[in-house]
């Protein structure tokens, strides 16, 4: 098939290049850290509860290790997709991050960001596709590195997209199966109480459960599921707006030099930010609107990719207990999450390290997350630093 050649002159003087952008104006605030957690799901109370046993021996809240995605720009894509050529369409394709310091209350986090690199790969959907890669180290108002995140873009000329697309054998489709597709999952009552026992289940384990040692675990060893969900407009808006980017008034511009953004009515927002927060109009606005996202090929109303790597964050972080800690996470972001799925979040033990001079070592875990056909969105690898013995 002859696919239109990409044109990548403009991404190539971005590579290896700091970056600017949009930087957080205020610090977190208690409320930031109890609407991230609500936002995402998560019924650990030692992250919202002040009058918990742990909280009250801590002297306050414990900030979950994901709070550090809430200060993502953007999702933090914005480093993987610098440059542009006309006709380009765009997806987020993966994130790695690396956790050192837990983004706490009263941190102002600043993000370093640099443009990386990029390679071009034949793929079935796009013909020549750019898988581009960019980094950001967020760091506090001390200058300590919290942690950094590599993040990957998947980028193709639409006209090559709509070739293969109409290469493809056609399947049929009734006007009865589209409409489905775009209605999401009928929810029965006694499915919607299945589910919500489910969460009890999880939310219980949480209070009951103690952390896990080096000595507790096995390669193979599968971990308990999560279930988030069932996710709706509601959930997905819920989500979106706990991104502390998305708060007006809450960013500034550093004022150095990056790839402008495509198609944002800038002179309308400078009047009212309803014009440019991205959930009404622009980048996010699929993760609520149906309409918004059927223009981006989704059948209904999506989540974020971000909100799916801060799920899994949390399911190890939650395992790991207090006394261990998320190391790494490297996920790919395969299918979206859809409103009337239930995601389900598992894990399998790779492999058990050996325990260092800190007393501590790695488990690495296998984990995906899985609608509830098991159809897998998220799959990805995590490290968990666990201490040798309690």
């Amino acid at each position: 098939m002859d696919f239109e050649p990409l044109d990548t002159s403009d991404i190539d003087r971005w590579m290896g290049q700091p970056l600017g952008g949009e930087q957080l104006r205020e610090p977190i605030a208690v409320s930031d850290l109890r609407r991230w957690v609500q936002a995402m799901h998560n019924p650990n109370p030692i992250h919202y509860d002040a009058d918990w046993p742990a909280v009250r021996e801590a002297g306050g809240l414990i900030a979950p290790q994901s709070l550090i995605l809430a200060c993502s720009i953007r999702h933090g894509v914005q480093t993987s997709v610098q440059g542009t050529f006309p006709g380009v369409n765009q997806m987020n394709g993966g994130d790695a991050w690396w956790f050192y310091e837990t983004a706490a209350v009263g941190d102002l986090v600043k993000s370093v960001r640099t443009a990386l690199d990029y390679r071009i790969t034949d793929t079935p959907f796009a013909g020549p596709t750019i898988f581009q890669r960019g980094l950001i180290t967020y760091v506090n108002q001390h200058g300590e590195v919290l942690a950094r995140q590599r993040s990957t873009s998947i980028r193709y000329l639409q006209a090559n997209f709509r070739k293969a697309a109409e290469a493809r054998p056609k399947k049929a489709v009734s006007d009865a199966d589209a409409e489905a597709a775009k209605a999401g999952p009928r929810l029965t009552p006694e499915m919607v109480a299945g589910y919500e026992a489910e969460r009890l289940a999880y939310a219980r384990s949480l209070r009951e459960a103690s952390p896990p040692t080096l000595a507790d675990v096995t390669e193979g060893m599968r971990l308990p599921s999560r279930i988030i969900g069932p996710h709706s407009v509601q959930s997905f808006t819920t989500e979106q707006r706990a991104f502390l980017y998305t708060i007006w008034g809450n960013l500034y511009d550093d004022g150095l030099p990056r790839t402008e953004r495509r198609n944002v009515r800038w002179e309308e927002g400078a009047i009212d930010p309803y014009f440019t927060d991205g959930l009404y109009h622009g980048h996010s606005a699929g993760h609520t609107n149906s309409e918004a996202a059927a223009s981006r090929g989704m059948p209904r109303a999506y989540g974020a990719g971000a909100s799916a790597c801060a799920f899994i964050v949390d399911y190890a972080a939650n395992w790991a207990g207090r006394t261990g800690t998320v190391e790494h996470v490297d996920v790919q972001y395969r299918s979206p999450i859809l409103v009337g799925d239930v995601t389900y979040i598992t894990a399998t033990v790779k492999s058990v390290g050996v325990a260092d001079a800190s007393g501590a070592g790695p488990v690495t875990l296998a984990v995906q997350a899985v609608d509830q056909n098991g159809k897998a969105s998220t799959p990805g690898t995590v490290i968990v630093r666990l201490p040798a013995r309690r």
